[in-house]
């Protein structure tokens, strides 16, 4: 019997990109959410945590230097991408088992180096996934395409996040980590069945001779094209490299001290289930939201207000926190600003990957946008590494009120974002060719 390839059809190839992103979506939520709240229950510092999460988002802040072997190094005689995929997803299940079996409190460092790997292998799938995106939806289910990605890595989150922290809650740890597995591998073979590269080449020669200079060339000849897009497309794609680096609007609560100020508000692991999982849900409706607005009035001006939304349920929080102290704030303005805050981050965080979008050579296009999104993780990195400290140091008001003044630095870059200059792209295509 043939395997079925949901990629021949329209209706298959949405469903099927919502699908794999809900692969990618998975880990990053245990990691990020039920790994930090149990660090947190724990015992581990602050600190730690930050540093933790840090670590996390070091394989996608620099996933762009590896990118190009996606689209060099095919394996077709493997199935192509999908050999890419299906080994990325077996290598993020076994090393996910080490990230969990690792005692944090006596092999911290082995924690942090585990981690890393773990993530490489998922930014590395990321990368697989998106060259096949770019390469098989059409033009006219793009939009559509993305809305279901991003909606499926959301719905991942929740179930890696939320609810791998209910499992936790009501089983324990091991089960919590079993049940995370087990949702990797089913995605493993809805991989193996139902996807099928179709830029494999079923024969593909055997290049004799020189083999090695064949590569150099076609990566110089890469790199060049690369290069140009970024520096000599006009001076959008410039102003980008700066703002990729630069927060997503507010976005402390977003990430690690989201899990940890749950946990020391004194919710027990099934109530911060419940408000991850409404938190994950209202992100994702925020995407799909923010992106419609998007287009309807216009990229910069919507991401702008956006930016400023996103600032205020985080000052809400933190004025609430001054005031009466962290656990004497009211449950429902504690869940409400972070729910709020969820959809908020969401409008932004759908409109902020459209200018990039508008940034990218599409002789290019899978590397200069994964370029452009592992900057992105660089904000994220440092923006942990730099929230656990104040933490630790000040208090939770304190980074919320840091972290809405830091956003005023990238949404004073929003009004000179520009798409790349089409005459010298098209200069650029000309040379290429």
């Amino acid at each position: 019997m043939r395997p079925r390839n949901l990629l021949g059809g329209t209706n298959g190839r949405l469903t099927a990109f919502g699908l794999l992103y809900i692969s990618e979506g998975i880990p990053y939520g245990f990691t990020t959410t039920a790994m930090v709240a149990f660090m947190r229950a724990e015992g581990v510092s602050l600190t730690e945590i930050g540093a933790f999460v840090a670590a996390l988002f070091i394989p996608w802040s620099f996933k762009w230097a590896w990118a190009p072997l996606i689209d060099l190094v095919k394996l077709h005689r493997l199935g192509g991408r999908k050999a890419w995929i299906v080994t990325c997803t077996s290598m993020m299940i076994l090393t996910l088992l080490v990230v969990a079996a690792v005692d944090f409190h006596t092999n911290f460092q082995l924690l942090l180096a585990a981690v890393v790997l773990n993530n490489i292998f998922c930014a590395t799938q990321d990368v697989a996934i998106d060259s096949l995106a770019v390469s098989t939806l059409k033009e006219n289910e793009r939009a559509r395409g993305n809305g279901a990605m991003f909606g499926g890595q959301y719905l991942g989150i929740a179930l890696g996040g939320g609810g791998a922290v209910f499992v936790y809650g009501l089983f324990g740890f091991d089960m919590a980590l079993t049940y995370v597995s087990a949702l990797l591998f089913l995605s493993l073979l809805f991989v193996v069945f139902f996807i099928q590269d179709p830029g494999v080449i079923k024969d593909p020669p055997r290049h004799a001779g020189d083999t090695l200079g064949k590569l150099r060339r076609e990566l110089v000849s890469f790199f060049e094209s690369l290069y140009a897009s970024f520096l000599k497309s006009g001076r959008g794609p410039r102003i980008g490299l700066v703002f990729a680096v630069l927060p997503v609007g507010a976005m402390a609560l977003a990430y690690a001290t989201l899990g940890t100020i749950q946990v020391d508000y004194g919710l027990e692991q099934t109530e911060i289930a419940k408000v991850s999982i409404a938190n994950t849900v209202a992100a994702a409706i925020g995407c799909l939201l923010g992106g419609w607005l998007g287009d309807r009035f216009g990229i910069r001006r919507m991401l702008g207000g956006f930016f400023l939304l996103t600032t205020v349920p985080t000052l809400i929080l933190a004025a609430q926190i001054s005031a009466v102290g962290l656990q004497q704030v009211p449950v429902e303005i504690f869940a409400g600003a972070i729910v709020l805050h969820g959809l908020f981050y969401g409008m932004t965080f759908g409109v902020h990957k459209a200018v990039f979008m508008g940034m990218t050579n599409p002789a290019v296009a899978a590397t200069q946008f994964t370029a452009f999104m592992a900057m992105g993780n660089v904000a994220i990195s440092y923006g942990n590494f730099w929230q656990g400290i104040v933490a630790d140091r000040f208090d939770y008001a304190m980074v919320l009120y840091l972290d809405a003044l830091v956003m005023l630095v990238p949404l004073a870059i929003i009004p000179f974002l520009r798409n790349r200059e089409p005459e010298a792209a098209l200069a650029i295509e000309a040379s290429a060719a």
